[in-house]
């Protein structure tokens, strides 16, 4: 089960898919590209209407049943990618925020000039309140963009993930070769399309798993593809 565990496929809720017809096509995408399992993450900013709460979680359930009407056997599970601030935790346990499918895991993203210090005070408050953060495509942000820090955070249990397209060079192939090199490391635990339409930042995955298997092999592909997705779903801790 190929799992895309970042992906704004929602229609008319964020700057990702902007209707049914778009998510349609997107889905349809995905799983022409092996996907069949994704967690659907609309952003989430602490202060969001009740009214579009309301129609975000409404529009999870429309594109679950179109997804099933497409390939039975593909999953869609609730998430958000949400943008870090103190008042998060409370967010999450009012359920304003989403966790990845109601487990303790949340996907956070940060201001990209966010320093290490403020990225691992984030993550301590988030442990703290109950909650185990995966950082949202870590090359973006100043604080992770060192191997150390990246290590550090890991030695703290918090989750790595990149996008599909940035491992492929989409973002410059100096961060390409970042994130290789921190895979090589096993400092990347699971990835995510990111994708946010049918052209522009659209799903893609076989080329990156590809890339992955030529270079790390084939049990650490599925790591972080399938394996560790798994875990988080099921609320599985991917330590210890």
């Amino acid at each position: 089960m190929v799992a895309d565990m970042h992906c704004h496929i929602l229609p008319g809720i964020d700057d990702g898919s902007r209707n049914r017809k778009e998510t349609e096509k997107m889905l349809k995408l995905s799983f022409a590209e092996g996907i069949d399992t994704i967690v659907a993450t609309p952003h989430f900013f602490c202060g969001m209407s009740e009214k579009l709460l309301k129609e975000r979680d409404e529009a999870f359930e429309q594109t679950k049943r179109m997804a099933a009407g497409i390939r039975p056997d593909a999953v869609l599970y609730p998430g958000n990618e949400v943008f870090y601030s103190t008042e998060v935790p409370d967010a999450l346990k009012r359920g304003d925020a989403k966790t990845i499918n109601g487990t303790r895991y949340v996907l956070v993203e940060f201001e990209e000039c966010a320093d290490f210090g403020t990225i691992e005070k984030a993550c301590q408050n988030l442990f703290y309140a109950g909650y185990w953060p995966i950082l949202a495509h870590i090359d973006r942000f100043e604080g992770t963009r060192s191997e150390d820090h990246v290590k550090e955070l890991v030695k703290q249990q918090v989750v790595m993930q990149v996008n599909t397209d940035a491992v492929m060079g989409a973002d410059g192939w100096r961060t390409r070769h970042y994130i290789l090199k921190l895979m090589k490391h096993g400092l990347i635990h699971i990835l995510g399309t990111d994708a946010h339409g049918c052209e522009h930042r659209r799903p893609q995955m076989k080329s990156c798993l590809k890339e992955i298997e030529k270079r790390f092999g084939y049990d650490y592909r599925c790591a972080v593809s399938e394996k560790n997705p798994q875990k988080i779903i099921k609320g599985e801790k991917l330590y210890g």
